[in-house]
């Protein structure tokens, strides 16, 4: 029988291609997060600080340092599936709890009556609380329409990612996947 080279004719490649083993999920929320707007990316650190990591005060919330924070939590080598599933879903309640008010009509609605609002008593209360938030309630209303047209962009890609690589099934089949190829590379070393 002549070989099969004489029949069909094949491209070869000097090299076979590699294939990338599946990102974690903790790995996927990192490649979103460093997408974002670097504002935007401060405030999702800024959450995490809060209601993630539990941390209260300085460094100032929302800074560069909770931004590392966060990638190194996101990153850190070793977790086991169960760590790095629990990861995942904590970020995602945590995040979805805290953006939702940037995810809504409402809240933005919210947002700019709670400005407007403070702005109307520090003109009535020159020394008053309302006085001293009254530069940050202004900057906020200036702000406003470019921070939820931004946020509207987020929360699209956080529905895609979290729609697509963060539902229970999605997190199942990472995880059944990865304890398979741990099992078959564990096998290749005896």
């Amino acid at each position: 029988m002549p070989p099969l080279e004489n029949v069909v004719s094949f491209h070869r490649t000097a090299t076979a291609p590699v294939v990338k083993p599946p990102a974690t999920p903790l790995q996927a929320i990192r490649d979103w997060f460093e997408k974002q707007d670097g504002e935007v990316r401060r405030e999702i650190a800024g959450m995490a600080v809060l209601l993630l990591f539990e941390c209260r005060g300085a460094p100032e919330i929302g800074s560069q340092e909770w931004c590392e924070y966060l990638r190194r939590w996101l990153d850190q080598a070793g977790l086991s599936n169960h760590a790095v599933i629990g990861r995942a879903l904590t970020f995602r309640t945590c995040f979805e709890y805290f953006a939702e008010s940037r995810f809504t009509e409402s809240g933005w609605t919210l947002s700019e009556k709670t400005a407007l609002k403070i702005l109307e008593e520090a003109k009535l209360h020159p020394n008053s609380e309302a006085a001293r938030l009254a530069p940050t309630a202004q900057k906020m209303l200036d702000a406003l329409p470019a921070r939820k047209s931004r946020w509207i962009e987020v929360r699209k890609s956080w529905r895609e990612l979290a729609g697509a690589r963060l539902t229970p099934r999605a997190l199942r089949i990472w995880s059944t996947s990865h304890m398979q190829r741990g099992r078959r590379d564990s096998g290749r070393e005896l």
